[in-house]
C-alpha cells in the first residue's frame, strides 16, 4: 500500500472486507462487450477509465 500511495495525492482509504454472498447477474448482462461491441466501445471511450489508468500506471504500450 505504501508503494501505491506514492502514485496518488490523496490517501488510499478503501476498506478490505471478507467476501459475502455472490449473486451472478442476469444472462443479458453477460458478455456485453461481445454481444454489443459498438455500444461497449462508446461506453469505454466516454467513461474515461482508460485515460485515468494511463495517468496512474502509464501507457501499457512499450
Amino acid at each position: 500500500q505504501k508503494a501505491l500511495q506514492r502514485r496518488f495525492k490523496q490517501p488510499i482509504v478503501t476498506e478490505i472486507v471478507a467476501a459475502s454472498q455472490f449473486y451472478p447477474a442476469e444472462d443479458y448482462h453477460q458478455d456485453f462487450h461481445l454481444r454489443n461491441p459498438v455500444r461497449y466501445q462508446l461506453y469505454r471511450a466516454a467513461c474515461g477509465r482508460d485515460r485515468r489508468l494511463e495517468e496512474i500506471w502509464g501507457s501499457k504500450q512499450k
